[in-house]
Formats: structure tokens, sequence, C-alpha cells
């Protein structure tokens, strides 16, 4: 089984001002880190067993500035 990893070093060295794990469901499990620039990274873990993860404004969830999966 070959291993996936997703790196973020865009978010290296934020200030985090809130972590929440939420129960989404279209795709299970969401962690999601909202930093304190107004920016977030959420990550979703789904029974698919993908990863989905997108970075974006904290005002602007849908227009990613990253967007990454791994399947």
């Amino acid at each position: 089984m070959s291993e996936s990893k997703l790196e973020f070093p865009e978010v290296v060295g934020k200030s985090v001002a809130e972590v929440s794990v939420l129960d989404d469901p279209e795709f299970g499990k969401e962690v999601l880190i909202r930093f304190s620039d107004g920016t977030q990274l959420s990550i979703a873990v789904g029974v698919r067993q993908t990863i989905d993860a997108r970075y974006c404004k904290e005002d602007k969830p849908d227009m990613p500035i990253s967007h990454k999966q791994v399947t």
C-alpha cells in the first residue's frame, strides 16, 4: 500500500485561532482550522477513504486558495 501525504507550507508559522471537528453529512468528519489572519484550512476525511483539503479565506470558504485531494 502506498502512502499519500498532503503538505500545506502556506500555513506554517500562522497563528491558530480555532480548531473544530465537525460531522459533515456529505463528507464525514471534517477538521476545520481557522487562522487569526482570516484564512482557514478544512480537511474532510470521508467514508470513501478520501482526503479533501481546502485552504481559503474564512469569509470565502467556497473559493479555495489551495485545494488538494488524495484518494
